[in-house]
């Protein structure tokens, strides 16, 4: 049987041919067409037939900027590199500096990292980006960002970065230190409400590196970061280009000192850099992995050596790990970036503090479908997508 995509294929591959056929266009052209744009992925159209499309269109972006640079999205890992073209239809793409976090498997994961550099021409047609592999290797489609299929508009533009545009961004500044020459900040917000943070204090050799999620409080006035430290930290957002520390309390810090951060010209990602404590990304099994947050509880527990956390055996799919008050053991199956829980079993032992936390884990353990790992970071959700608990990667107990 024919493939239904082969007319589509050959219009396309007619409209690259058209767009780079003109000898005369120039480079500044090309930059006026691409520069400054970000893009959202619709789908791969292989020569072979082969269609992949993104379960979700976000999370696979592409951002030219007008000075040469690219940031790029795929799945939870983002990278940064270079553009240039040589007339309007012609595309080169250098190196990409790409995280190395562990997404769940998906075909594109894996295509998009090994197709980039073979990337050679695009084309602009009906609002959409095609760009096109080399000896006809195949095509990938973009929207622009803040488009959907599912049409959920008000949703990307949360997810897209909601009062702060220009997301992936980097904000940077040094501010006052009580023992040292100062406090070098680094801070990289993305799209998806991660961040990585790098703080080095100045005459120390010493750095700091924290992972975690983003959000907005106060009607967009405060950003409020919560990584692995235990306390957030705040900062007012004074205008799109400044962030401003605020104390523990979330008010503004009065000083003639700087407590500024202000916005790199470009997308500076800290893990193409290196130094500091490098985040490893850490693995679903083999790994301790602590219980951070739970929506509607407290997370508290009778004793140290009950602390709720889980750990996933890979050799007997066996789930051990504690709830706050008892021990729980279970089993688990994985496929892909699904899993569920068998067999839930805990001890019975009452104890003065844990219990509402244990009522709570368990519960949660029964509802979960889906999982993703961020860095130092696991998150467990429902059939919805709905967040039922999060956990951080400790050294093994």
């Amino acid at each position: 049987m024919k493939s239904t995509s082969a007319p589509l294929w050959f219009l396309v591959s007619c409209l690259f041919l058209i767009a780079g056929a003109d000898p005369q266009v120039k480079t500044s052209n090309a930059v006026s067409e691409l520069g400054d744009t970000a893009w959202q992925l619709v789908k791969f159209q292989g020569a072979d037939g082969t269609t992949l499309t993104p379960d979700d269109p976000t999370k696979y972006t592409v951002a030219f900027a007008g000075d040469g640079s690219v940031s790029m999205r795929v799945d939870c890992n983002r990278g940064h590199g270079t553009w240039k073209s040589a007339g309007t239809g012609q595309v080169d793409f250098g190196p990409v500096a790409l995280t190395r976090a562990m997404c769940p498997p998906a075909a594109l994961n894996d295509r998009i990292p090994k197709d980039w550099e073979n990337l050679r021409s695009y084309t602009l047609k009906d609002g959409h980006l095609f760009l096109a592999l080399m000896a006809d290797g195949g095509i990938y489609e973009y929207e622009p960002m803040g488009q959907s299929g599912a049409g959920n508009v008000e949703a990307n533009k949360a997810a897209a970065g909601g009062a702060i545009p220009g997301l992936p961004a980097t904000f940077l500044g040094t501010l006052p230190c009580a023992d040292c020459a100062g406090i070098s900040y680094h801070v990289d917000l993305f799209p998806d409400h991660t961040f990585l943070s790098r703080m080095t204090y100045e005459g120390r050799a010493t750095s700091f590196d924290d992972r975690g999620h983003w959000q907005l409080a106060d009607a967009g006035k405060t950003l409020v970061l919560q990584g692995g430290g235990g306390e957030p930290v705040k900062f007012s957002v004074h205008d799109v280009d400044t962030l401003r520390k605020l104390d523990k309390a979330g008010r503004e810090i009065v000083s003639k000192l700087n407590y500024d951060l202000k916005r790199a010209p470009t997308f500076m990602p800290i893990e193409s850099q290196g130094g500091g404590q490098e985040i490893t990304p850490a693995s679903l099994e083999n790994t301790y992995w602590k219980l951070i947050h739970l929506p509607d509880a407290q997370i508290n527990a009778a004793s140290e050596q009950q602390e709720p956390h889980v750990v996933f055996d890979p050799g007997t799919h066996r789930l051990i790990g504690a709830s706050g008050c008892n021990r729980v053991t279970g089993s688990y199956q994985l496929d892909g970036d699904r899993i569920t829980f068998n067999q839930m079993a805990a001890t019975a032992m009452a104890c003065v503090q844990g219990m509402d936390t244990e009522r709570a884990f368990l519960e949660a353990l029964k509802d979960v479908s889906t999982w993703k790992i961020a860095g130092h970071e696991l998150e467990l959700f429902d059939a919805s997508g709905k967040l039922l608990a999060r956990f951080e990667s400790r050294n093994t107990k």
